[in-house]
């Protein structure tokens, strides 16, 4: 097993040189629409991300995400806080590498707040979270793209679409 992830390891740093692709990092902004029952209870999410990429085959890239998201409840009292922590692979349909489908799995740490006559309470769990997103870099210079990108967000109930709007620096 040893021989394997040192095989992994060195194919991961030497990928960058064979295939002319750049590791990078991300920062963005999202929004997101909640969708099912779960829709009629809580308003349009907000929050921010970062993700880590780092190319392991022509036009793959394995990729790292977390960040923090936030809905408000409908009615005063009521929020619900997500901090995911994801990995997969984003696969380029271009040589560009310009438009690109993401595939993450990982989990998500939940926290639920509400306030009744005054006391708050509060529940938190840790859950499995799935997510498919499809976008396109614009390139701004060989070191950065704005990435724009939307998808769908799996959490149980807690599921929804997304959208973001993120800078890539590349490393």
């Amino acid at each position: 097993m040893k021989i394997f992830y040192s095989l992994l390891l060195v194919t991961m740093l030497f990928s960058t040189s064979l295939f002319a692709q750049k590791a990078g990092v991300s920062i963005g902004g999202n929004v997101y629409f909640p969708v099912g029952d779960w829709s009629e209870f809580y308003s349009t999410g907000y929050g921010g991300s970062v993700t880590y990429e780092h190319p392991i085959a022509r036009n793959i890239s394995g990729v790292i995400y977390s960040g923090y998201t936030y809905f408000g409840g409908k009615s005063d009292g009521f929020n619900w806080t997500i901090v995911p922590l994801i990995a997969g692979a984003k696969f380029y349909f271009t040589p560009k590498q310009d438009w690109y489908m993401t595939g993450l799995l990982g989990v998500s740490f939940l926290t639920a707040k509400t306030t009744i006559l005054g006391i708050e309470y509060t529940a938190s769990s840790t859950e499995f979270q799935g997510n498919i997103n499809f976008g396109y870099e614009v390139k701004t210079s060989e070191k950065g793209a704005v990435d724009i990108s939307a998808g769908y967000v799996y959490i149980n109930e807690l599921s929804y679409f997304g959208a973001r709007l993120a800078y890539i620096f590349k490393l």
